[in-house]
């Protein structure tokens, strides 16, 4: 069974630099926007095969998660999900090589590797460059 870890940036690392208060965070809705600009959604899969994304994952906060091959975004909304952050550690334990709907993400807290809970995948949707 192979494990499947998506973390975050620690926050407060000594060589990162210090943010205002003032400063935000950019929301799971605008970080979905601003992958999928310029790209139509396609037919929902139930699974994705692992080994063909590449590096590139996305945190959507509060929403889910989103994953490039190749061209193509795929984005899974978590049901209910408002402890996921950007720095929220994912682990997800896979069966196979495929991430599938309906498969559990447990969140841990960056850092101290505190539970904060589980989500679940939704399906996903391609997103594809027109």
């Amino acid at each position: 069974m192979r494990t499947l870890i998506h973390a975050g940036l620690v926050a407060g690392l000594v060589t990162a630099p210090i943010m205002p208060a003032a400063a935000k965070t950019e929301t799971g809705e605008a970080k979905l926007a601003r992958l999928t600009a310029g790209r139509t959604p396609g037919k929902t899969v139930d699974c994705i095969n692992v080994g063909m994304t590449s590096n590139d994952s996305e945190k959507l906060p509060g929403l889910g998660m989103a994953y490039r091959q190749g061209t193509t975004w795929y984005v899974s909304r978590f049901d209910d999900c408002p402890r996921l952050r950007d720095d929220t550690i994912i682990i997800t334990k896979l069966h196979s090589s495929q991430l599938c709907r309906g498969d559990i993400a447990d969140l841990r807290l960056s850092g101290a590797n505190l539970p904060l809970g589980s989500c679940i995948y939704g399906a996903f949707t391609p997103y594809i460059k027109q």
